[in-house]
């Protein structure tokens, strides 16, 4: 009787060591990533005042001198560490905004082919194991509980789960 119990505690506890270990990575990632960033800003900086000009900024790539005014935020000629960062910070938020709405618009044309009989809803047998996630959260994505799925439930569990995703990556990260 304790077998089977203790065996699924080791399973559980590894589990959770795992999970640590691979945030611990991810930090230990993200300081090498910094350093190596740092390093080469100051290899850069010839001049040491903490800001590259457009001479210096060549050492970054012809990317860097292409968008060079771009980000160059206060418009003085010269790019500081928080510039840069701030333009890599808008090129993620970009890219991730795009995967967003490329996926959106490939769950609108999923929606559309799932709708079988064109009453701007999905019931289970239309939904069937097409999409094993909506399948698996029918209930919570059918708001009025009327056995179907309309597309503005699902916009509104799609806002909820993002609200979610957020409020635990600043609880993670603050």
């Amino acid at each position: 009787m304790f077998k089977p119990l203790i065996c699924t505690a080791l399973v559980l506890a590894s589990g959770f060591a795992f999970a640590q270990d691979a945030g611990a990575d991810r930090e230990a990632r993200r300081a090498e990533w910094q350093a190596k960033a740092e390093a080469r800003f100051a290899e850069a900086d010839k001049d040491r005042d903490g800001r590259l000009d457009r001479i210096e900024a060549q050492a970054f790539g012809d990317r860097m001198v292409r968008n060079f005014d771009r980000i160059d935020a206060n418009r003085d000629g010269e790019l500081e560490r928080t510039e840069i960062a701030d333009a890599r910070r808008h090129a993620m938020q970009g890219k991730r905004h795009h995967r967003m709405r490329t996926m959106h618009a490939y769950q609108r044309g999923l929606f559309k082919g799932m709708d079988d009989d064109g009453n701007g809803a999905i019931s289970r047998a239309e939904l069937g194991n097409k999409m094993p996630r909506w399948a698996e959260h029918f209930a919570v994505i059918d708001a009025n509980n009327n056995g179907e799925i309309s597309a503005d439930e699902l916009k509104a569990h799609r806002q909820q789960m993002r609200a979610e995703h957020r409020a635990q990556r600043a609880q993670r990260e603050g």
